[in-house]
């Protein structure tokens, strides 16, 4: 075997093992063996809140993933999230499965309310639902409220609030559907 392999396995193991001590020093994270934590992730879950990774979810290098008191972070089987990303929810922020996000991508289910001062700490909450199979690409932001189909790819640097249809390509600030995504005939629907 050569040392290459060697070290990209020991990597792999490492980044479960990661996975797991999680569910003994932070109540509230949920995540079956096989899901992969990278290095200098920050996972913050105040007391009642929750992360649940399904079987297979790979959270890259830098990652942060924070769940205030009764919120949910629910990501499905298969979700990818991309190095120095960040999901925050002070309500609810679900991924669906096989949905990739790239680096330093921003989801987010609240913002500050304007009518109060910064300093209060006021928020506006709106729960956020990504869609399965899709692509999220670089420093895409999703904001409280959006919903994006399943099927959905979001162009780099593109802001996502309100409603994406299903199977679109979707680019801008705010993102706008500009075509429908094109599969291969192979691919399973």
């Amino acid at each position: 075997m050569n040392l290459r392999l060697l070290r990209s396995r020991a990597l792999r193991f490492t980044r479960r093992v990661r996975a797991q001590v999680l569910r003994v020093t932070q109540p509230g994270w949920s995540a079956p063996w096989g899901v992969q934590v990278g290095r200098w992730c920050r996972i913050q879950i105040d007391h009642g809140g929750t992360i649940r990774l399904g079987a297979g979810c790979e959270l890259d290098d830098g990652v942060t993933v924070a769940a205030t008191s009764g919120a949910v972070v629910d990501l499905a089987p298969g979700v990818f999230v991309g190095h120095h990303s960040t999901i925050a929810a002070a309500s609810s922020v679900h991924i669906g499965a096989g949905t990739f996000l790239a680096e330093l991508v921003s989801v987010r289910d609240h913002d500050h309310d304007e009518t109060h001062p910064i300093a209060s700490g006021a928020k506006n909450v709106e729960a956020v639902m990504i869609g399965a199979d899709c692509w999220l690409a670089s420093k895409v932001t999703v904001v409280r409220g959006a919903s994006i189909g399943d099927g959905v790819i979001v162009g780099a640097n593109s802001v996502v609030r309100g409603v994406l249809g299903t199977d679109v390509v979707a680019v801008g600030s705010p993102a706008v559907a500009r075509r429908p995504r094109r599969r291969s005939s192979s691919h399973d629907g």
